[in-house]
């Protein structure tokens, strides 16, 4: 029998790639506007859905149901592949590019930055379905979820103490403070499917999603200006957590109820946006993957934007449109490579 599509799934996928063109529009197109409230927010709601997402579809238990190791050989091509292809690409291409990147786009960057020339989630998300795959048995030998979160907070505080005991140079060529930073959300995720009927009660409970919108708004402000509020940086670390555990919940309840209705009694056809979305969560390794390549100047809207305060309209109109364009493009260069499954392996990791 055929699995049923979690099609709030791939919607929020969709949106969340969505979000990051349009971050990367902000910060690699138009540039010195990275302190835009909208960037500000941007930034720190899209990663988040991807390893929560992650570490749902990677739980999986076998006959005896028991946890499952993830098939690392599987995600390393998936993943490991087009990471060292696309980011060596990039390197070449990128002072013909004109743009202006954040990142240190040469060999250096690709091994001994955290950035990874922009590709460090390829990796991050790589090493954590690893250290996943060791833990699994521990967390097979917990019976109760409390046990099992308690695992995973100190297997959190031992990757902070690593990233900061373990020499720079090494650090930086793993990548560890983006596993400490993203491998609580992921384990949400993975908790999540497990106690998949008391989140499906959450996300559809008034009194929890008030409590997300709240606790995450608090913590978004702290988490986005914690210069303003002078606390350990330890605070900042949990605080960060709380924030993606809330963006996690608020999402998916708002997201479930759309397409569930608009795909009532299983059906193909839903709404136009919500396929868009859908369509754009399916192919949003590839777009990552891709459209950097397809990232342009436009240095011209910088002054306007900036004389304008950096508000949030503004910015968001020029953002969208031109990350739409840019979307656009990279899916039709999708379209082209997938019709080589070699090249579709080595660009955009699909496997089949």
């Amino acid at each position: 029998m055929a699995k049923m599509r979690l099609h709030h799934f791939d919607m929020l996928k969709g949106i969340a790639i969505f979000l990051v063109v349009v971050g990367h529009v902000l910060t690699m197109c138009i540039r010195d506007i990275d302190n835009a409230v909208l960037f500000k927010f941007v930034e720190k709601i899209h990663m988040p859905i991807f390893f929560f997402i992650s570490g749902y579809f990677t739980y999986k238990l076998n006959e005896k149901g028991r946890l499952k190791m993830p098939n690392l050989l599987s995600r390393a091509k998936q993943l490991l592949i087009p990471f060292f292809v696309v980011s060596t690409l990039w390197i070449f291409y990128f002072p013909k590019s004109g743009l202006q990147s954040p990142f240190i786009s040469t060999w250096e960057g690709l091994y001994f930055s955290v950035g990874k020339n922009g590709y460090w989630f390829t990796l991050c998300l790589f090493e954590i379905i690893l250290l996943y795959s060791i833990l699994t048995p521990l967390f097979s030998m917990c019976q109760k979820i409390i046990s099992k979160v308690a695992l995973m907070i100190c297997v959190w505080i031992l990757l902070g103490i690593s990233k900061d005991i373990v020499p720079e140079v090494t650090c930086a060529l793993l990548g560890l403070s983006m596993v400490f930073d993203f491998f609580p959300i992921f384990m949400v995720g993975v908790l999540v499917r497990e106690g998949k009927t008391t989140f499906d009660k959450i996300t559809i409970s008034s009194n929890w999603i008030t409590v997300a919108l709240l606790v995450g708004g608090v913590m978004m402000y702290y988490v986005c200006w914690p210069w303003e509020v002078d606390l350990p940086s330890i605070c900042l670390d949990i605080s960060r957590q709380i924030l993606y555990i809330c963006v996690a919940v608020v999402g998916v309840a708002v997201v479930k109820p759309w397409s569930e209705d608009a795909f009532k009694d299983n059906n193909p056809n839903g709404t136009f946006m919500l396929r868009l979305w859908v369509y754009l969560g399916t192919q949003s390794l590839a777009i990552y993957l891709l459209h950097y390549f397809f990232l342009f100047p436009m240095a011209v809207f910088r002054e306007p934007l900036i004389a304008m305060n950096l508000n949030v309209v503004p910015t968001l109109i020029v953002a969208v449109f031109f990350a739409s364009i840019i979307i656009a493009v990279t899916l039709c260069v999708n379209y082209i490579i997938s019709r080589s499954k070699l090249l579709a392996l080595l660009l955009t990791g699909k496997i089949n």
